[in-house]
C-alpha cells in the first residue's frame, strides 16, 4: 500500500514539477515552436501552436531560461524557482538582420564563401555530435479539410465519425517518447518508452526518431528520395546562395542568414533560408521548403522542414533540439495537411557503446508503452497539448468507449 501511495505521489509531484509559460511576439501574439531550455543545459522544449510551453524542471533554484527562435532575438530570463510549477511568459522582439561587411576575394559572392566554409567544417562539426544518447518526444497530427461526400459517385463515410459541420477534422494524432542512441554514419538504436494513439488505447504510435533523422551534415537527406544538403559536398552543383544578413547572438556569435533557391526546379533540393555560426560554422537553424514533384511524390504538395539547434557554452556544441515538419497533400479531391513536431534534450555525448549496443533490433517497445495513463503523460509531455488536440483525445476516446 504504501508502494502504491508514493507512486501516484511521485505521479503528480512530476506533473507539476515544471517552469511553464507563455512566449508572445511585440504585438503580444503566441509564437509557435519556441526553443526554450535551460543555460548550458540539453533540458529543452519548445512551444506549441499556442505558444505555451512545459519544462521539465525538479529541482527548486535559481534557473536561467533562453528563447530562441529564427527571426527573433533570444531572450534569457533568471527566474528564482522556489515551487512549481513555476510560471515564466516571455516575449520577444523580431531580430534586426544587417549586412556585414564581409571582406573576400575579387568579386565572389560573400555568401559562397560562407557556405564553403561551413562545408569545409561538416567532419569537424559532425563528430562533436557523432554519439550520444537523447531523450526523444514527438507528435504527430494529419487533419483533412473540406472533405467531399462523394468521389466518383462513391460516397466517403469512413471519416464521418471524425469530421465537423463542414466535413473538416483530426484523422490521426499519435505521440512518443522515447530514448535514443546514435552512432554516425546511420547507426540508431531507440527504445520507446510510451505510446500514445488518439481514439485506439491498444495503439502504437509510428513516430520514431530512425525514419526523421535528419542531418544536413550529411550530404544527403532521406526524404522520398535522397534530397541535397544545402551544405553537402556537391551543394554548389544544386543550389545558388545569397547573403541576406548576419546578426549576433546572445554569446556574442555572428550568425549568418542564407537564403537557398536550387539551380533547377526539377531537382530534389530545397527552398529557404540556413543559419550559419561564423567561426565554427556550424549550423545555428534551418527553414527550407520542397514541393512534392522535386522528391517524386506528386500527391505532395508542399513539405517544410524547420530546425533549430541551442549552444551550451560549456561544451560548446550546437545540438539540435527540435524539428518541425509541416506537410500538405491532395489525393483524389481529398485535402490533407499535418504537422510532426520532434524535441530533442537530455543530450549524453560519447556515451559507452558496447558490442552489444547496437544489434539488429533497432527500435524497441517497453512492456505497457500504450497502457500509460493521463496523469503519466500530464508529468511526461514536454510539449503541451493545443485545445484542438485536448479535444480530439477526448472525442476520439468517447466514441472508442461507445463502439466497445
Amino acid at each position: 500500500m504504501i508502494n502504491k501511495w508514493l507512486f501516484i505521489w511521485l505521479i503528480c509531484f512530476s506533473a507539476q514539477s515544471q517552469i511553464k509559460g507563455l512566449v508572445t511576439d511585440a504585438q503580444g501574439k503566441p509564437l509557435p515552436f519556441v526553443n526554450v531550455f535551460v543555460e548550458n543545459t540539453y533540458n529543452a522544449t519548445t512551444t506549441n501552436e499556442s505558444g505555451r510551453y512545459e519544462l521539465p524542471v525538479t529541482t527548486p533554484g535559481e534557473y536561467t531560461v533562453v528563447y530562441q527562435l529564427l527571426g527573433y532575438k533570444t531572450r534569457k530570463i533568471k527566474t528564482s524557482a522556489k515551487r512549481f510549477p513555476h510560471t515564466v511568459d516571455a516575449g520577444l522582439e523580431e531580430e534586426l538582420v544587417k549586412i556585414q561587411e564581409i571582406t573576400v576575394g575579387g568579386n565572389d559572392n560573400p555568401a559562397n564563401r560562407i557556405i564553403r566554409n561551413a562545408i569545409g567544417a561538416r567532419q569537424s562539426n559532425t563528430q562533436k555530435t557523432g554519439s550520444y544518447e537523447a531523450d526523444f518526444y514527438s507528435r504527430g497530427i494529419f487533419r483533412i479539410t473540406n472533405a467531399p461526400a462523394r468521389i466518383l459517385g462513391q460516397r466517403i463515410d469512413m471519416f464521418d465519425d471524425y469530421l465537423d459541420e463542414n466535413r473538416s477534422g483530426i484523422l490521426y494524432l499519435s505521440e512518443t517518447v522515447s530514448r535514443i542512441v546514435y552512432r554516425q554514419p546511420d547507426q540508431l538504436r531507440e527504445t520507446i518508452v510510451a505510446s500514445k494513439v488518439s481514439g485506439n488505447d491498444n495503439g502504437y504510435s509510428f513516430n520514431n526518431a530512425a525514419s526523421v533523422n535528419f542531418d544536413f551534415y550529411q550530404n544527403y537527406v532521406p526524404l522520398r528520395v535522397n534530397t541535397i544538403s544545402p551544405i553537402g559536398s556537391n551543394a554548389f552543383s544544386y543550389y545558388r546562395y545569397q547573403l541576406e544578413g548576419s546578426f549576433f547572438d546572445d554569446y556574442d556569435q555572428l550568425i549568418h542568414q542564407i537564403k537557398v533557391t536550387p539551380r533547377r526546379e526539377e531537382e530534389p533540393a530545397f527552398s529557404g533560408y540556413v543559419y550559419i555560426a561564423d567561426g565554427q560554422w556550424s549550423l545555428y537553424g534551418l527553414e527550407l521548403s520542397i514541393d512534392g514533384k522535386q522528391i517524386q511524390t506528386p500527391a505532395l504538395d508542399s513539405l517544410n522542414l524547420t530546425q533549430q539547434f541551442t549552444y551550451n557554452n560549456q561544451t560548446q556544441v550546437w545540438a539540435k533540439s527540435s524539428q518541425i515538419l509541416d506537410f500538405k497533400a491532395e489525393i483524389l479531391g481529398l485535402k490533407f495537411d499535418g504537422r510532426f513536431t520532434y524535441v530533442y534534450s537530455g543530450y549524453v555525448f560519447e556515451p559507452v557503446i558496447t558490442p552489444q549496443t547496437f544489434t539488429a533490433e533497432v527500435l524497441k517497445f517497453e512492456k505497457g508503452s500504450n497502457k500509460k495513463s493521463d496523469d503519466y503523460w500530464d508529468g511526461l509531455r514536454p510539449v503541451p497539448l493545443t485545445t484542438e488536440e485536448i479535444t480530439d483525445y477526448e472525442k476520439k476516446d468517447a466514441l472508442q468507449k461507445k463502439k466497445e
